[in-house]
């Protein structure tokens, strides 16, 4: 006799999900058969997010953007293969998926999650390096 899974991921929705952008592993848990439950979204807690920052302002990504940017995170393999052992960190699972997203856009040799990671907190410090060096 067959062992019988019961799976709360829809096939179909987990088949799309390949196919349009990323949304999450919660949009792919089958809906309930009956939603008698009534659910009162004012009763519903709100978690609190910290103040958004502003995203810089940009008309459009001219080709010379795309290539700088391209050429400073992607393509930059300085962090590729350190001296020294780095301390593992957590990232959130979407940041992790929309850095694999940009990676696998790059034609040609590009760097790894970690590399890119670090090459953007590199030029974090290096764009803050006054206002971090008052802290340190």
């Amino acid at each position: 006799m067959a062992k019988v899974y019961e799976s709360d991921v829809d096939p179909d929705d987990f088949i799309r999900s390949f196919r349009e952008e990323p949304s999450g592993v919660s949009s792919l848990k089958k809906k309930p058969a009956d939603n008698t439950e009534d659910k009162n979204p004012e009763t519903a807690p709100v978690p609190e997010s910290p103040p958004a920052v502003k995203p810089r302002q940009r008309s459009s990504a001219s080709k010379e953007d795309e290539e700088m940017f391209s050429q400073r995170f992607v393509r930059n393999m300085s962090h590729m293969r350190p001296q020294m052992k780095y301390l593992m960190v957590e990232v959130s699972p979407e940041f992790v998926r929309k850095i694999r997203r940009i990676l696998s856009y790059e034609n040609g040799p590009s760097c790894s999650v970690k590399a890119y990671v670090n090459n953007v907190l590199a030029e974090h410090f290096k764009e803050f390096e006054d206002i971090i060096k008052k802290r340190l």
